[in-house]
């Protein structure tokens, strides 16, 4: 597995950094809070084309319609999926939420995500799952 040794502590300190700090399309939202755990998870970032490009719903829709077409897209693009019922501990999910599909992390149980008061668990049932972790790049061709 391609993950830093030290990667549950970091992504517990990105998990608890998120808690207080609220929603915010472009600087806090639920595919940039998922970025920023992966991050802390392998080094990967699979907003980097997305960082500063938004600041709306509206925006973020034209930019992911503008660089990968949909969420699934984007996050194929970084990490492979995994059955949902074998996601575990720091893996990336996408769910149903009231507002349309949102992108969450597994953690302590459960899927994290950000609200409008910061990140908290989801009551929620994932429907696609990718594992996070880097790809051997001496492994592709």
């Amino acid at each position: 597995m391609n993950r830093y040794p030290n990667w549950p502590r970091q992504l517990q300190q990105t998990l608890q950094a998120a808690r207080e700090a609220a929603f915010l399309w472009g600087e806090n939202d639920c595919c940039l809070f998922a970025a920023d755990c992966c991050k802390a998870i392998c080094g990967v970032d699979p907003a980097a084309d997305y960082r500063g490009r938004y600041h709306t719903a509206v925006g973020a829709k034209r930019v992911l319609a503008n660089t990968h077409g949909s969420l699934e897209a984007a996050w194929d693009a970084c990490f492979e999926r995994v059955p949902v019922a074998q996601a575990m501990r720091g893996d990336v999910v996408l769910f149903d939420a009231p507002l349309g599909r949102c992108i969450g992390v597994v953690w302590s149980g459960g899927i994290w995500c950000v609200t409008e008061e910061g990140a908290a668990r989801a009551k929620a049932e994932p429907l696609i799952a990718w594992r996070v972790e880097a790809r051997d790049e001496s492994s592709e061709e």
